[in-house]
């Protein structure tokens, strides 16, 4: 009973890595290909505020890392938006003016210019749906 239930827990815990590997592959193809579209428009934007959050990590030292989550404000055909970018500082700071891209069809939807998030996206993706695969393969031989 016990080698059946851990069997199944396998099983699902495989599944669940190849759906969000897909997922997450399919979310960063769609980027690109908006990037790539001419969805993404550029213009300028100000940081008006940066928050910062310190989120547990067991990776990192210490055991925690610092997040960060920067709102900026921009104008598109003569209104002016304010939207969140997820992306860490660097050299970022209130009141920096940057060159953002937003997208056509939705002007809340900025991005910074460059496709390494939607490259990184669509990496992390295939990782994920080939660990699920290659755990749910090992998991039907051990059978």
């Amino acid at each position: 009973m016990k080698k059946t239930m851990t069997g199944i827990m396998g099983i699902v815990l495989a599944v669940v890595f190849l759906a969000v590997g897909i997922f997450v592959l399919v979310m960063g193809i769609n980027h690109l290909q908006k990037l790539n579209a001419g969805k993404y428009v550029e213009t300028q934007a100000t940081i008006t505020k940066i928050e910062t959050d310190v989120v547990h990590d067991p990776d990192s030292p210490g055991g925690t890392r610092e997040e960060y989550e920067i709102t900026v404000e921009y104008t598109v055909d003569g209104k002016k938006y304010v939207s969140r970018l997820g992306e860490t500082p660097k050299e970022f700071y209130e009141g920096m003016e940057l060159t953002v891209l937003y997208n056509v069809d939705n002007p809340m939807d900025v991005t910074l210019p460059g496709t390494t998030g939607a490259i990184i996206m669509i990496a992390m993706g295939v990782v994920a749906a080939l660990a699920g695969v290659v755990m749910f393969l090992k998991r039907l031989r051990g059978r």
